[in-house]
């Protein structure tokens, strides 16, 4: 497991407590430090064929079982790393190899990558996964990112007091007096959390397909490519596809919780 100065040395670079999100210089030895504990890392140059093809071989070589282990447990450890992979093999478990289809923007429209190499900061993504259990699962620099840091690390089983607090969202969910996102946030109060894990929960779930959305095939059923994935009409909304969709009116997909707790 990172320790918690290699951890500290990462999060100051991008975060002050005071103001948030900053871009701090530091020092060389820190840097060195943290590189060591496999916590930060030298910029990394990527390409859309090189990139698709690392995260394949990481979805593949991920333990369904140990992601869903991890995402229980965290329920009360609050390891917000853990609970960031289920959300990246959730949006990964159906990606496929492919060539790069070019988009208006030169990301390409099934998967967002963009073909020709470039630098990527994927400490920016690390903190991210620290902070807020991961921002950017739909994006295949971050699955691969996060599914490999994950796999190195040993999960243990979640105890029945995790798995009745599972259940205990799962029920919360389905139950929702109101119709917002905001009102799923605030029911799962009862979390031992903030706003923002509370709404990374729920995006998560969205992910999973666990929140039903008429209009949608889920991730575990059908990759969505980006091109097809559709945003609400609230333009204000800060919600990830496809959670930004739901309205708790639509509850929850039986078949989806089968598939990804069944045998929890």
């Amino acid at each position: 497991m990172s320790n918690k100065k290699a951890i500290k040395i990462l999060s100051d670079k991008y975060w002050d407590t005071k103001t948030g999100w900053q871009k701090k210089v530091i020092s060389q030895d820190d840097f060195n430090y943290a590189k060591e504990q496999g916590v930060m890392f030298d910029e990394l140059l990527v390409n859309h064929d090189d990139i698709l093809k690392s995260c394949l071989t990481t979805i593949e070589d991920t333990s369904k079982a140990n992601i869903i282990n991890a995402f229980i447990s965290s329920l009360s450890n609050r390891k917000l790393e853990l609970r960031s992979a289920l959300g990246s093999y959730a949006c990964g478990i159906n990606l496929t190899p492919h060539k790069f289809l070019k988009t208006s923007s030169s990301s390409c429209a099934i998967c967002g990558t963009y073909k020709h190499d470039e630098y990527s900061d994927i400490n920016v993504l690390n903190f991210e996964r620290f902070k807020f259990a991961g921002v950017r699962h739909l994006d295949p620099i971050y699955i691969w990112l996060d599914l490999s840091l994950f796999n190195k690390i040993e999960i243990i089983s979640p105890t029945a007091e995790d798995i009745n607090m599972m259940k205990k969202i799962l029920q919360t969910l389905s139950n929702i007096e109101g119709n917002k996102l905001s009102d799923a946030e605030k029911a799962l109060k009862f979390l031992k959390s903030n706003k923002n894990e509370r709404e990374q929960i729920i995006s998560v779930l969205g992910y999973c397909g666990i929140l039903h959305i008429p209009s949608e095939e889920p991730f575990y059923k059908y990759y969505t490519p980006q091109d097809e994935r559709k945003s609400s009409n609230h333009s204000k909304s800060d919600w990830p596809y496809p959670a930004d969709l739901w309205r708790p009116d639509y509850g929850l997909s039986e078949d989806a919780i089968k598939f990804w707790f069944g045998n929890l």
